[in-house]
């Protein structure tokens, strides 16, 4: 049985939720007001061009410490800390019925590497797309909204990627959460173009995805993934404050040497609901689907890294104190048929093994995952400035062998307008 030697509570992160108590001290409404439309730029809306501009910042430092055995019971533990997230961008409104969106990724950290160094500049983008409104240039009748848009943007499947990572309920989102993901090679959001429209409490999405890579916008040589999804609101009309249900799914067709998304998986199915009352809500996931025969790169899979998996996700969050203090809960469980089906996607247990190429770790890769996370959100300005605070225990396996078990402790600054 894995026992933590750490103190649970470095003083590394103590230094940040005491910072957190000062910061609230400082904070007024007139600031946190002024933050939220610090941004804004440029406003003429009877223009026939440029009708409105707005910057767009999103800064996260984080700490994190780790403390765990790997798959022959050697004991490790490391501390890191890192610019986690630095993105600025630029977003506005142009000829009345077209929007852009544009949020380059500007750090790339890899201090907690060994080599020891932090990149700034363009890495990929996180957002590069125009959308046209087509609802309200055509007046249609029959539906409440109608955007078509192309560019690059998220490939959303799980709960807690149906929130950005500016209003994130969780210090990281689970492993399972990001397997669904459609990511591209470097880990950023693919090119696509997509039709998105509402009637009543009903929103549909239906996209199509390119897994070219490119640093900038990219093309359409590679994999192509079919995406659609339903969200019905029924909130209204309900005893809840909150109760939402979301249906989304992917296919994904491509060919040796192509670059693919998402791994290369070669199809997902999410089965998502949030309700909640009052103080508390429950967000739940519940997906399926199918490791493909190629990966990112288009090269062949070993078949133990093929087969299908299925998990879920269960969220439970309550308000200590109402718009300030916050107490969040998550169980993930996943599993697949092949033997490394999986993949822990934890930030900090790879960059453990980077500094320790002693740790055997089956490169974080197994058959059955569970994972338990407790976590306090302190908002000092609701969601534009907070610190997220938690501890996470995983145990991984494979093959009925543990591959990895520890705990994860991390606390984050987070801040954007």
């Amino acid at each position: 049985m894995f026992c933590p030697k750490m103190p649970l509570v470095p003083s590394c992160i103590l230094c940040f939720l005491a910072l957190s108590g000062f910061l609230s001290s400082l904070m007024s409404k007139d600031f946190c007001e002024g933050l939220e439309g610090f941004g804004r730029f440029y406003e003429r809306p009877e223009s026939g061009g440029l009708q409105s501009a707005k910057l767009f910042l999103s800064y996260q430092h984080q700490l994190g410490h780790i403390d765990g055995q790997d798959q022959n019971g050697q004991s490790f533990d490391d501390d890191f800390e890192e610019f986690r997230r630095f993105w600025m961008g630029l977003s506005g409104q142009f000829a009345s019925h077209w929007k852009f969106k544009v949020v380059s990724q500007l750090s790339n950290d890899r201090n907690a590497y060994p080599g020891d160094y932090r990149q700034w500049g363009h890495e990929t983008f996180r957002a590069a797309n125009l959308t046209y409104d087509a609802g309200k240039a055509f007046d249609l009748k029959n539906m409440d909204s109608l955007q078509l848009g192309y560019g690059r943007r998220t490939g959303r499947m799980a709960d807690e990627w149906q929130r950005s990572s500016t209003v994130i309920n969780c210090l990281e989102r689970s492993s399972f959460a990001n397997k669904l993901w459609l990511y591209d090679k470097e880990k950023g959001n693919p090119l696509a173009t997509w039709a998105k429209w509402s009637a009543g409490n009903h929103t549909f999405d239906a996209a199509v995805f390119s897994g070219t890579y490119d640093d900038y916008l990219g093309g359409w040589k590679d994999s192509k993934v079919f995406y659609l999804s339903w969200l019905g609101d029924y909130s209204e009309n309900s005893s809840y404050d909150l109760l939402e249900y979301w249906i989304s799914y992917y296919k994904q067709q491509g060919d040796a040497g192509e670059d693919h998304l998402a791994g290369g998986m070669d199809w997902s199915l999410a089965l998502v609901n949030r309700f909640g009352q009052g103080k508390w809500s429950m967000h739940s996931t519940l997906a399926f689907g199918q490791n493909g025969s190629f990966d990112q790169n288009g090269a062949a899979q070993n078949t133990l890294l093929q087969g299908e998996f299925r998990g879920a996700v269960l969220m439970p969050m309550y308000w200590l104190k109402k718009d300030r203090l916050k107490l969040v809960g998550r169980f993930l469980y996943q599993e697949s048929d092949q033997a490394q089906g999986l993949k822990l996607n934890s930030r900090y247990v790879p960059l453990a093994q980077a500094r320790d190429s002693s740790l055997q770790l089956n490169g974080g890769r197994g058959d059955q995952h569970h994972a338990f996370y407790l976590g306090l959100n302190y908002y000092l300005c609701g969601e534009r400035m907070k610190v997220i605070s938690g501890i996470q225990y995983d145990d991984l396996q494979s093959e009925g062998s543990t591959q990895y078990e520890g705990i994860t402790l991390g606390t984050s600054f987070r801040i954007w307008f």
